[in-house]
């Protein structure tokens, strides 16, 4: 099978013009016109992601995070895109397209949490499709149960939340945004739908102080917890779809950080 059917239909189920302009999306290492029959998808294409492919003789690796994302002036020996071309492996990258894809990672990370689903925190498409989901909560908790809550379903080691958010306050509806989810567009949004705290990953300082101001709790899940479904929401969506396709999920990847 040529990687420009799997593109065809990538494209099909999670745009590549929906990406957000900063995105670097498709097919970033390799030929359209190569012939694959075994995938690997992952998160990121990291040193030991790229060791297991060629281990297991990989033709084709599809990762959430793109291994080419800002304009490359030099490629060193230990570059990842060096060695996917002497190893002779391709990559595509399906990122934020794939984040608010119908069935995609946003709506994965809500899923897994156990919440209902109100609307698009943020609409960038014609379709009503958008970064973010505003919702409700079945059973109202307070900010350290909700951490708690993130903790316990995403796998996550350390779960940073608002420690000053009022006392025993009950908290209803959240926004949810996977990966590097906040700015002040998100915040504002937020609060103008009536949200009570934000869930999301990778939170600097500043956000913090600005949602205490507005009376939003902010839970710090991890950009790596809400996202790594990535890997199995591609795998499943390709071997499905392409049954003669070995489809296989890295065993080598982990969060490349960790929690004392």
């Amino acid at each position: 099978m040529k990687i420009k059917e799997i593109l065809r239909f990538l494209d099909e189920n999670a745009p590549f013009k929906t990406a957000e302009d900063f995105d670097n999306v498709g097919l970033l290492v390799g030929s359209e016109d190569r012939d694959v029959s075994r995938v690997l998808c992952c998160l990121d294409i990291t040193r030991g992601v790229i060791e297991e492919a060629a281990e297991k003789n990989i033709e084709l690796i599809i990762s959430h995070h793109p291994v080419i994302f800002r304009a490359i002036k030099c490629i060193s020996d230990n570059s990842p895109i060096k060695q996917l071309i002497e190893k002779n492996i391709a990559a595509i990258a399906m990122h934020t397209n794939l984040d608010i894809a119908e069935g995609g990672v946003n709506d994965t990370l809500v899923g897994a949490l156990g919440f209902e689903r109100l609307c698009t925190l943020e609409i960038t498409q014609s379709d009503g499709r958008g970064f973010g989901a505003v919702c409700d909560i079945p059973d109202a908790l307070t900010v350290k149960e909700l951490a708690k809550l993130c903790q316990e379903k995403l796998g996550t080691g350390c779960v940073r939340f608002s420690n000053n958010f009022e006392g025993e306050r009950r908290i209803k509806r959240a926004a949810v945004c996977c990966g590097a989810g906040i700015d002040e567009k998100v915040v504002r949004l937020a609060a103008e739908n009536g949200c009570e705290a934000i869930i999301t990953g990778d939170i600097k300082h500043n956000f913090w102080v600005e949602a205490d101001y507005l009376g939003i709790a902010l839970i710090d899940a991890g950009h790596y917890q809400t996202e790594n479904a990535a890997k199995s929401i591609l795998a499943e969506m390709i071997s499905e779809k392409f049954t003669a396709l070995c489809v296989i999920v890295s065993e080598n990847e982990c969060n490349p950080c960790d929690y004392i």
